[in-house]
């Protein structure tokens, strides 16, 4: 078990607990659990997110499916291993200039990327046009 990521998980949830309107026993009901122990657990970084939870538990919480979905494949199989999945299903739909920005914007952004609003593209229009 990968304890840096469950850690990361437990805040994730924990956070999403603390701000959502439902209890935790109705967070893991819509999640798919039969009780609020395992989630309680998830959330105290004791255990991992079963595979089969995930998109469950995103949509009850609110959260970015994605993020959570790469912490919890992270916390089950390695860093590398998310890569290699990640290079395999994501290389053929965009180009290795693509890939670069999209990587770049995820680094900046910790995988919080924010909306790309009429506002922020006139920025990065703005940004991109300045001389250097």
């Amino acid at each position: 078990m990968n304890k840096e990521h469950t850690l990361k998980i437990a805040a994730l949830v924990q956070g999403h607990l603390d701000a959502s309107p439902y209890s935790v026993g109705e967070v893991a009901v819509l999640s798919g659990f039969k009780g609020p122990e395992m989630l309680e657990g998830i959330a105290r970084g004791d255990f991992r997110v079963p595979l089969d939870k995930v998109l469950l538990l995103a949509q009850a919480l609110g959260c970015d499916k994605r993020q959570l979905f790469v912490l919890v494949l992270t916390s089950w199989f390695g860093a590398e291993f998310v890569r290699m999945v990640e290079e395999v299903f994501a290389g053929g739909s965009a180009s290795s200039t693509e890939q670069g920005w999209i990587g770049f914007l995820r680094e900046f952004y910790g995988e919080n990327i924010p909306e790309l609003t009429p506002s922020l593209r006139r920025r990065l229009r703005l940004l991109a046009s300045l001389p250097s």
